[in-house]
């Protein structure tokens, strides 16, 4: 299903996108893409999640592109899988989740077609693997599982669980951390992983509360000059145009054609601007304290074996 594929060529910086990779590889993995709105966007997802695990984690740039590449080909084999059930707008049935579940073994054997990509194999079979030997294809357990298809495990899991699909809306990150937290209490999956994706969403929501609330508080004091116009513009209303009203509005510096009727709607605007974003940084605030708490508790749940792994020979952490 690959053509030949010549070099990958990423340049050399540490972010790594998928407009980078070759244009050979970017045709096929276009193939995949194109097969389902939501399964193109699940690909670049896992991978956006497990760039996101790799930056956490301080991975240098060679096992970070590595990464990135198991990440875009994991869900290869998708491609054998029929677009019937692949597209179906609900749960599949027990037959059809058989046959989903072969995109594992699918991928794999693409793969491993190709020299260059078979060191990558293993991410793409195992990345439905759990600890306790219940995933799939081949119920293998904990040590018998690349460390590399745990990272691509959690990344896609994560994806799955607060990205849109065809037949439910994403789940709160927070919702997302409380269910593969229980998978890590079950024994089906390691807390390691989780723990540096969590690190990197906990500081994506701080700088967005940050930057809502850098805008709030200039929304506050835009209001404020707004309010003080609005009582002068509610004197000239009632008291008419005085020399001492028009020197009130000349230290405001306002544009030729600024009036009455301008700047009540803006701020009525800027009111209602102000009431999202103190319902978004309510919103922010709340998740950021509860994934901060569950963050402790993953960190509580990494064993210490989980520590010492290597990911494509090198060690880390």
């Amino acid at each position: 299903m690959f053509g030949k594929i010549k070099k990958i060529n990423i340049l050399d910086r540490n972010r790594i996108d998928y407009s980078e990779i070759d244009k050979e590889l970017k045709v096929e993995l276009t193939i995949l893409g194109g097969l389902d709105i939501f399964t193109n966007a699940h690909v670049l997802g896992v991978a956006n999640n497990t760039q996101k695990i790799c930056d956490a984690m301080d991975l240098n740039y060679n096992v970070t592109k590595q990464c990135m590449l198991g990440a875009y080909l994991h869900d290869i084999g998708k491609i054998k899988i029929p677009s019937s059930i692949l597209q179906k707008q609900g749960k599949l049935t027990e037959e059809e989740y058989e046959i989903m579940k072969m995109h594992t073994i699918y991928g794999y054997d693409i793969v491993m077609s190709y020299d260059q990509f078979r060191y990558l194999a293993p991410i793409v079979r195992q990345h439905h693997e759990n600890l306790d030997g219940s995933g799939y294809p081949d119920g293998l357990k904990d040590d018998q599982i690349a460390e590399e298809a745990k990272l691509i495990k959690i990344a896609d899991i994560w994806d799955a669980l607060t990205a849109r699909r065809q037949y439910k809306v994403g789940f709160p990150a927070s919702k997302a951390a409380e269910i593969l937290i229980s998978d890590i209490e079950k024994g089906k999956t390691g807390a390691k992983y989780l723990y540096f994706l969590l690190m990197s969403v906990i500081k994506q929501i701080q700088d967005r509360y940050e930057g809502n609330r850098d805008e709030y508080l200039k929304l506050q004091q835009d209001v404020d000059v707004l309010k003080e116009l609005d009582k002068i513009y509610k004197e000239i209303y009632d008291r008419g145009y005085t020399p001492g009203l028009a020197k009130k509005l000349d230290r405001y510096e306002l544009s030729p054609g600024y009036d009455m009727t301008t700047n009540t709607n803006l701020l009525s605007r800027n009111l209602a601007k102000i009431e999202t974003l103190e319902k978004v940084l309510k919103e922010d605030s709340d998740e950021l304290a509860i994934l901060n708490t569950q963050l402790k508790k993953v960190k509580s749940l990494i064993k210490k074996k989980e520590w010492n792994v290597k990911l494509f020979g090198e060690e880390v952490l």
